[in-house]
């Protein structure tokens, strides 16, 4: 979509709606056969009750059938319809029905952030400015399709849209069909939409009549569910008829589903299993929420109490026993305009695998709301896909929610650095090849790593303003004679004041002793830059203040004094006067005096506020031996303040607090308070000279030269989006920006203007350009620039929870290109656990943590330990043991189950047979109710409830002859008699194959937990014994034999053949040898296509970091 014009100058009289002057475009003809309708103008009368609220109005781009494809238009929505036209000014405009329209983006990605409005006449393309933008206009007309709004509620906690389907265009390769008229939809057909959470297709005219059924948010106020309230208990199924992907097969019977001819067979939103129509009241009325159902939140644990659209835990979820499902939840944090645009598909794939209530876009109100959700459950994970600054906006919110010990944070690369991402083994980038269904595992297999965080705390150094115009700078002595004067004035003055017998005499000598305070604070300013190198001169300064304190004091006193003694003697006249006013009305004078003196106490009170925040000021400069040794009545408070951080000094008790700070002796001081004076410059609070926390470092701190080239560069991308849109163009930037740096040398006497402490230490700094402060091994955007992860004898190996910092120096832009290619060792610094700088001089300098970058005034910033945060890293040594059990998962799940012959599968167990099975099944019992109480700690268990769950299904359907897969065990159902040989075989492999499963489990020793692992090893091995008792039956034995033997010998061999070895470079050299014929590359072709391979490599599969690296 093209620019937007600038705006036209206003216009002179009234406008028919409050609107904003639209865009300035030329004027084109209106559009052929399109509707229109005229809006209130000053032309037509019209009555106010008449006019409806414009609930939103702007410029956005329509679609139009002419060579200039885009043309800006004016849009407004009021009431139920939709207007547009050339110009807000235009009397006439076109008019769309809202009441019965579809909205459908553009594409899956949707770059130029268009939508269609679809009726059943027409369709209209509109393109916003912004996507935040479309989707208000997306929220607004679906709202409105409802019925007349006066408020539109966020689209994140809408009520409106409760069950409304999220269309987008697309355009499948295979034939689909409509699951509205159930007709085929061509391939490639550019009629066809598709719903992005519940994947129903549709045609764009029979989305106008399809249902509000799309995947629940919660079951509370779900319309299309028509089911008893006592059956909400469990979780239901939510079935999608057709458009099933070929290779699919039944859950009941395990033949292939679907079809490419007609609209047929189902398909769970949440489980995602598949079922035939005929074989769909077989299969079971519970739905275990899939494979990854410790992640999901299942609809039944939210409710919206308060109908605003605001889902919280319902407080009856608590109380039901769900085995593994809502485990560990999973709360998933997408920032939309990350990754070229990646996050939109992130959003939407992630509303297909979980509960659309548990993802968020960040770019939509921020993380708050999704804590607000989680805050209740008693430990959840946290996912947040996006870059370094999208991880430390949610670190902070869980800080401010105090969630740390319950939840853990993985971190999906979808930044320009990542170095967070890296360093935790997720890698340098998303591949955009892989499947979003990747993650879910990955994370569910991650292990907990702890990271340091870091308190980046800011104390700014005054700023003295320079001398007020016509002021000169006055030296000690004149200074010292000039403050005697003042002093002996004041007292002439209230000695006046004292003694006056007229209002007249009371006011000229207060002013005259106010005067005389104002020319003495001013000639401490001009005096200051000696006065403060003078201890004795600093002495004298503050003894002075106090005595004009004393007599600033007694002189308010005294105005109030007259004051009150006026109020008494003024009501008492208005009483006799009120008898004697002959029937006229009062008409109250105005008493000038008593204003004046009014005027008078105020401006004596500025001033004590004046000389309280000298005072404050002057006493910074004091020695410690004459802050004890000198005496004073009225700044008692403030000569015995200490450098006391914000946090420690309000920890204290409000006595101590009153006795170490000034907060209590100026506790209402606003810049407004010495407006009198003139003297802005001397107003400090106590908290401007404390230490504050500017914000946490997560990753790394900068000052200097690279905090100016991260500084230019968010300037840059805030002013100029458009060119900062993807990963390789900010790549391309940040060396422009740093190869400038060469020529420029912004920094290049750093250390003249900055001083380091480590650790209570000052450091002698070396000629550098800039300082970085590593908390990770890793540092724009992979480069380890503390030079390797392995311990010397002067410092330690560097760790992310091992409570150090690392320091290091830029001397110039080459070295940190050179530190790309090698590791560089010595502008190493220092390593400490807390660390001080000090930049003096006038100017600010630029300093940045984890990219955020700013101008620091002069000051202090003071990094210290904060607390620890959660962190999941990804763990590849278990995903492999994970693939390989699921191999042998696979082999169990496909082997044959063996029939006996027709003779002998009806026939009934023997009393001592029967016992031998009952006997099984209550060793089966225990093992189940083991899974599932582990499950709900270990959440890697939850592989094993596919088994747990057919194995309990069949447990109740041939001994307690129930139909449902209700796996608590049957002891509250009546048991049945005896069973037949052929129920016993199908319970004996049903079992054996729950054995085989959870053995294979233990032995690539994938729960990770001891005590939990010798628990489950004791009943494998009593199953193990029943087993081989049972082997001993004649009928029994060519069945259970023959498996254990395969069984092993598959384990065997699985463990020599099934290998998962890592894209080494032996392949890929193998792969790159250069065949007799081929031609021979260059130096630089070689080099490039090496670096290339790397990256690729890194992207795909970058190597799991040991300790000692993190």
């Amino acid at each position: 979509a093209p620019e937007f014009c600038p705006e036209p100058a206003p216009e002179s009289g009234p406008k028919p709606s409050p609107a904003p002057c639209l865009l300035q475009c030329p004027v084109v003809p209106r559009e052929r056969d399109l509707k229109t309708s005229p809006l209130p103008s000053p032309r037509t009368p019209v009555t106010w009750s008449r006019i409806k609220k414009i609930l939103k109005e702007g410029p956005l781009l329509k679609n139009c059938n002419s060579v200039k494809r885009w043309k800006l238009r004016y849009c407004l929505v009021q009431g139920r319809k939709l207007y547009f036209a050339h110009h807000p000014s235009f009397v006439h405009f076109e008019t769309i029905d809202l009441s019965q329209v579809t909205l459908a983006e553009s594409s899956c990605r949707n770059l130029c952030h268009s939508f269609s409005v679809i009726t059943p006449e027409r369709k209209v393309t509109l393109a916003a400015p912004n996507r935040k933008d479309m989707e208000e206009w997306i929220n607004i007309i679906k709202t409105v399709q409802q019925g007349e709004v006066h408020k539109i509620p966020a689209a994140e906690n809408n009520p409106f849209l409760v069950g409304m389907h999220y269309w987008y265009s697309s355009h499948s390769s295979r034939t689909q069909h409509c699951n509205v008229c159930r007709e085929s939809i061509p391939a490639l057909s550019r009629d066809a939409i598709i719903c992005e959470v519940c994947k129903v297709k549709s045609h764009k005219l029979c989305a106008l009549r399809a249902s509000k059924d799309c995947k629940w948010n919660t079951l509370s106020i779900t319309d299309d569910l028509l089911l008893p309230a006592d059956e909400i208990q469990i979780m239901p199924h939510q079935w999608v008829e057709g458009n099933i992907p070929v290779s699919s097969q039944c859950a009941v019977c395990h033949e292939s589903c679907g079809s490419q001819h007609r609209l047929q067979d189902f398909r769970c939103l949440w489980c995602n299993s598949t079922v035939h129509n005929d074989c769909q009241r077989r299969f079971s009325k519970e739905c275990f929420l899939g494979a990854h159902r410790s992640l999901v939140v299942p609809p039944t644990a939210l409710s919206d109490p308060k109908g605003d659209g605001q889902l919280v835990v319902s407080s009856d979820f608590w109380n039901l026993d769900w085995s593994s499902a809502c485990s560990c939840p999973l709360l998933i944090f997408v920032n939309s305009k990350s990754g070229d645009h990646q996050g939109v598909v992130f959003l939407r794939k992630f509303k297909q695998y979980l509960n659309p209530s548990q993802v968020f876009d960040l770019s939509k109100g921020g993380p708050e709301a999704g804590a607000v959700m989680f805050k209740n459950f008693a430990r959840f994970r946290v996912l947040v896909c996006g870059g370094d600054g999208s991880v430390s906006w949610v670190l902070s919110m869980i800080d401010a929610f105090g969630l740390h010990e319950r939840c853990q944070l993985a971190v999906i690369p979808l930044g320009t650095g990542n170095d967070l991402a890296r360093v935790l083994g997720w890698g340098a980038f998303w591949n955009k090849n892989k499947s979003p269904l990747d993650i879910l595992s990955r994370v569910e297999q991650a292990t907990v790593r702890i990271l340091d965080r870091w308190s980046v705390m800011i104390r700014e150094t005054p700023r003295q303003a320079p001398l007020l115009k016509g002021q000169v700078e006055m030296d000690i002595p004149r200074f010292e004679t000039a403050a005697i004067q003042h002093v002996e004035s004041a007292t002439t003055e209230l000695n006046k004041v004292l003694r006056a017998k007229f209002p007249t005499e009371m006011i000229i000598a207060t002013r005259f002793l106010c005067s005389a305070v104002e020319d003495f604070v001013e000639d401490i300013v001009k005096a200051w830059s000696q006065i403060k190198q003078n201890n004795t001169a600093v002495q004298s300064v503050i003894l002075k203040s106090d005595l004009m304190y004393d007599k600033l004091s007694v002189l308010i006193d005294v105005l109030a004094e007259e004051a009150a003694a006026t109020s008494v003697e003024k009501s008492a006249t208005v009483y006799t006067d009120g008898g004697k006013a002959d029937g006229k009305p009062f008409v109250p004078q105005v008493d000038h005096i008593a204003k004046y003196k009014l005027e008078l106490a105020t401006k004596a009170q500025n001033l004590q506020k004046s000389l309280k925040l000298i005072i404050f000021q002057v006493e910074q400069v004091l020695d410690e031996e004459s802050r004890q040794t000198i005496s004073v009545k009225n700044f008692a408070s403030t000569l015995f303040l200490e450098d006391y951080d914000s946090e420690d000094f309000y920890q204290m008790s409000p006595r101590h607090r009153s006795r170490r700070g000034t907060l209590s002796s100026i506790p209402s001081l606003k810049s407004e308070d010495l407006d009198n004076l003139n003297l802005e410059h001397l107003y400090f609070t106590p908290e401007t000279i404390r230490f504050k926390e500017k914000c946490v470092m997560n990753n790394y701190f900068g000052i200097g030269l690279d905090a100016k080239i991260s500084l230019e560069f968010n300037t840059r991308r805030e002013e100029h989006p458009g060119q900062y849109n993807s990963r390789f163009k900010n790549k391309i930037w940040y060396g422009l920006l740093g190869s400038k740096e060469l020529l420029q040398r912004s920094y290049r006497k750093l250390e003249e203007r900055v001083h380091l402490e480590c650790d209570g230490e000052p450091i002698s700094l070396p000629n550098l350009q800039g300082i970085v402060v590593l908390n990770i091994t890793s540092y724009a955007g992979g480069v380890n620039f503390w030079g390797s992860n392995t311990a010397t004898a002067e410092y330690d190996a560097p760790a992310i929870d091992d409570g150090k910092l690392e320091v290091v120096a830029i001397f110039g832009s080459v070295q940190m290109a050179m530190s790309r290619i090698i590791n560089l060792h010595h502008h190493r610094i220092a390593q400490c656990r807390e660390l001080m700088i000090t930049i003096d001089g006038e100017e600010g300098i630029p300093v940045q943590v984890d990219g955020e970058a700013w101008i620091q005034r002069p000051g202090i910033i003071k990094i210290r330990y904060k607390n620890a945060a959660q962190m999941l890293m990804r763990d590849r040594d278990f995903e492999n043991s994970m693939k390989t059990w699921a191999c042998k998962h696979s082999e169990i799940q496909a082997a044959p189950q063996p029939q006996l012959d027709s003779q002998e599968s009806h026939d009934s167990l023997s009393d001592e047979e029967f016992a031998q099975m009952q006997h099984l099944a209550r060793l089966a019992e225990n093992l189940i109710s083991r899974l599932n109480d582990l499950s709900k700690v270990h959440q890697h268990v939850s592989v094993l409830m596919d088994s747990v769950n057919a194995s309990a299904t069949i447990l109740n359907d041939v001994f307690y002859g129930q139909d449902s897969g209700n796996e608590a065990g049957a002891a509250s159902c009546t048991p049945i008699e005896t069973i037949s040989r052929n129920d016993a075989v199908d319970v004996t492999f049903s079992l054996k194959g729950l054995h085989d499963d959870t053995k294979a489990f233990l032995d690539e020793n994938l729960l990770r937990n001891a005590e939990a692992e010798a628990t489950l090893q004791n009943a494998l091995d009593v199953m193990s014994q029943e087993f081989e008792k049972l082997s001993e039956i004649y009928w029994m034995t060519p069945i259970l034999v023959p498996e254990e033997k395969s069984s092993d010998t598959d384990s065997r061999s699985l463990r020599l053949k099934i290998k998962f070895p890592k894209l080494g470079k032996k392949k890929l050299e193998e792969e790159d040898k250069p065949k007799s014929g081929q031609r021979f590359y260059g130096f630089i072709g070689n080099l490039w296509r090496r670096r290339y391979r790397e990256d690729e490599t890194k992207s795909d599969d970058p190597p799991t970091p040991s300790r000692s690296q993190l």
